[in-house]
């Protein structure tokens, strides 16, 4: 093996660091996102706890913002469990196809050492896996933000519906 075809090599190697570098920024913002929900999930379990615990010997009106918020509360933890699992799904999706670039680095070498015409067509079949896997989770994250938008959106309109 020559010291050009060594080079060729290696520069064939690192195209999949470029997709492993795009995978690490995605995931980034999905764990950010991962993080925010179940943060806030439990704080409304926690809140939920905390209202049902204080609720003897309240007031009227403490009794009555008391049953409000237990069913807002009641109302948005499905939806946050849901955006919760397309996360995690996105994040996981993300991860198996960081693993689909990573092998197919080690085929890309294998493949270049051997000079398998098969092994060169089993690296494409691997790197699209990989690029695959980033395409299902760009559109589980895309499913989720939507998703996302409708939560917001219905706790403002309850709450600005609640003095009228």
């Amino acid at each position: 093996m020559t010291v050009e075809m060594t080079a060729q090599i290696i520069q064939l190697i690192l195209a999949p660091v470029v997709m492993i570098t795009s995978c690490a920024l995605v995931l980034g913002g999905l764990l950010g996102r991962y993080a925010a929900v179940n943060d806030r999930m439990r704080a409304m379990a926690r809140e939920r706890l905390e209202l049902l615990r204080n609720g003897s010997g309240a007031s009227q009106v403490t009794v009555e913002f008391r049953s409000e918020r237990l069913q807002e509360i009641d109302a948005q933890v499905p939806d946050l469990l849901s955006r919760h699992k397309l996360l995690h799904h996105s994040v996981l999706t993300v991860y198996i196809a960081i693993l689909f670039f990573v092998f197919s680095m080690f085929v890309i070498a294998l493949a270049a050492v051997s000079g398998s015409a098969w092994l060169a067509t089993l690296v494409l079949i691997i790197f699209l896996c990989g690029t695959a896997g980033l395409l299902v989770a760009v559109l589980l994250a895309i499913v989720e933000v939507r998703s996302s938008h409708r939560s917001v959106e219905y706790e403002i309109r309850h709450v600005s519906a609640l003095g009228k």
